[in-house]
């Protein structure tokens, strides 16, 4: 049984963070969605169910939309933690979004979601973390050209407002797979997440690995 964790509770004085600076390569833009999706929701629900036909990768155009809609920056505010403090399209306790998003293409590095930029950036020194994932992830699922898509936390934006912030990150990591799940329906992209947390494949490639967590991995693609 998992340990009788206390409630998390807002800390009486903030405990300031400084965020870790990722390493950077080259950066890719993304398209945004503009054109309105045109859906019943209630439908939409309906019909959600995590698909495992991944014959083909997800165009530029269909990872562009899909982190425009599950995980982009629609606002920041400086914060008296350090971090800013976000909007997105998927809540986050205390609007400290520790969950980052990392794309691995068929064959290619870890991609860090930039969601104040909606862009890629590309994290040099991961080629053998994103090829050594996708073997494993292929043990479940045959991943064939899809994307793999790996949720890193960083523990330290959240504990930064919180006491016992612990079961706040891991509920955060669920929310925003469970925005994906819905996304990929609404674009009629194969999605399946995975049992996976992705440790310490998803981090031993930073500068301060040791600050941060796998805490999931999914397949995205098209049949």
């Amino acid at each position: 049984m998992a340990p009788d964790l206390p409630d998390p509770r807002p800390r009486g004085a903030p405990a300031r963070y400084v965020p870790l600076a990722w390493p950077t390569g080259t950066m890719f833009r993304l398209v945004p969605r503009t054109v309105p999706l045109k859906l019943d929701l209630v439908e939409l629900l309906e019909q959600r169910q995590t698909r495992r036909k991944f014959a083909n990768a997800p165009s530029a155009t269909s990872l562009g939309e899909f982190l425009w809609l599950a995980c982009r920056n629609r606002s920041s505010r400086p914060s008296q933690f350090g971090p800013d403090q976000e909007s997105r399209s998927h809540p986050s306790a205390g609007a400290m979004h520790p969950i980052h998003v990392l794309v691995a293409c068929d064959g290619g590095p870890w991609m860090r979601y930039v969601p104040v930029e909606h862009a890629l950036a590309e994290i040099p020194g991961s080629n053998a973390s994103a090829t050594a994932l996708r073997e494993a992830s292929h043990q479940l699922v045959d991943v064939g050209r899809a994307a793999l898509v790996g949720l890193v936390a960083e523990p330290g934006k959240t504990a930064a407002k919180y006491e016992h912030h612990e079961t706040l990150v891991w509920r955060d990591a669920g929310v925003v797979l469970g925005y994906m799940s819905l996304v990929a329906e609404a674009l009629g992209l194969s999605f399946c997440p995975l049992g996976l947390t992705g440790r310490p494949q998803l981090t031993e490639f930073l500068p301060e690995s040791q600050a941060m967590h796998g805490v999931g991995l999914s397949v995205l693609g098209r049949d």
